[in-house]
């Protein structure tokens, strides 16, 4: 990592963002949520995109909005039919909460500040920004692990959550209503497909010039996740895949457990009983999956099951 520098006045912060936005209208690439501010589609997206890679969602997200065209077929739709839509982009949680959150917008309309839809269910600090800045057009930074990225090696450290959020604030400030949401999609790609962690781009950086990392750019720091074969969230949605593929989403569970166990190449060795009571237990605490009368059925217990 380079030095620390002082980051510039909002004098300075206006230049960068134009050069950042002028690459961004040249060289974005083209996502099936991008120029969408439909609240709704934002939260989808966002959502979808919280750990899992761009290229994989793009895939996923306009069949499951054809499927849920709006919060309110989100909220009346069975359980079992989100997973199903969600199943293999993984966290399968996160699809749980966003039924919930469409549930609350049916409810009660959608909050008109960060505050306010970050205690939406499923919805952080980050995205809550995210929402507001590409659906509200309010201007206001979002700092994920590709614009974290990038800020460090330009603005330098220290590696401070306020300091990162109040500098990408300063740069989100001069924008309104669409240009705002152009901003927040332009700092997310070019940490993205410029500024990358690994092998960074800096010959095609719009920021090159005044860059202090320029061919010489450090590792930003991120925590490292676990791995996934032979952890719980491997077999959780191996689990959830096979019952999503299952006519009814159900299997009589020595099959579904069968079928779980000759995934063992890429999961990891099967399950003994005490793992797999203790896996299953959790989606059905988690309204993930139920037991009914010795099979097991995708999505929480309906009353009189």
């Amino acid at each position: 990592m380079t030095a620390p520098t002082e980051p510039p006045g909002d004098s300075a912060l206006a230049p960068l963002r134009r050069v950042v936005l002028s690459w961004y209208a040249a060289e974005r690439r083209d996502f099936p949520w991008r120029g969408i501010s439909d609240p709704y589609a934002v939260l989808v997206s966002e959502v979808m995109l919280q750990q899992t890679q761009a290229v994989r969602v793009a895939g996923r997200y306009p069949r499951f909005m054809a499927r849920f065209p709006a919060a309110q077929a989100l909220a009346a739709a069975a359980t079992a039919d989100v997973l199903t839509e969600w199943s293999g982009l993984g966290y399968n949680r996160r699809a749980l909460s966003l039924r919930r959150a469409a549930a609350e917008v049916v409810a009660r309309g959608w909050p008109d500040d960060v505050a306010g839809l970050e205690r939406l269910p499923g919805v952080g600090p980050y995205t809550a920004r995210a929402i507001a800045s590409l659906a509200f057009g309010q201007p206001v930074g979002v700092v994920d692990t590709n614009v974290r990225r990038w800020l460090l090696r330009r603005f330098g450290g220290p590696d401070d959550p306020k300091r990162l959020q109040r500098l990408a604030d300063g740069l989100a400030a001069p924008g309104r209503g669409p240009s705002v949401a152009r901003w927040t999609h332009a700092s997310m790609e070019l940490g993205a497909s410029v500024c990358r962690a690994r092998l960074p781009r800096c010959g095609a950086c719009p920021l090159a010039d005044s860059c202090p990392s320029r061919d010489g750019a450090g590792h930003v720091r991120v925590p490292r996740q676990a791995s996934l074969r032979g952890s719980d969230r491997a077999y959780r949605g191996a689990i959830v895949r096979t019952l999503a593929a299952e006519g009814g989403h159900a299997a009589v569970e020595r099959a579904l457990r069968e079928a779980v166990a000759a995934q063992a190449g890429r999961i990891g060795e099967p399950l003994d009983d005490e793992g797999w009571e203790r896996i299953l237990g959790e989606l059905e605490r988690e309204g993930l999956a139920h037991r009914s009368s010795g099979s097991v059925a995708l999505g929480e217990a309906t009353i009189g099951a």
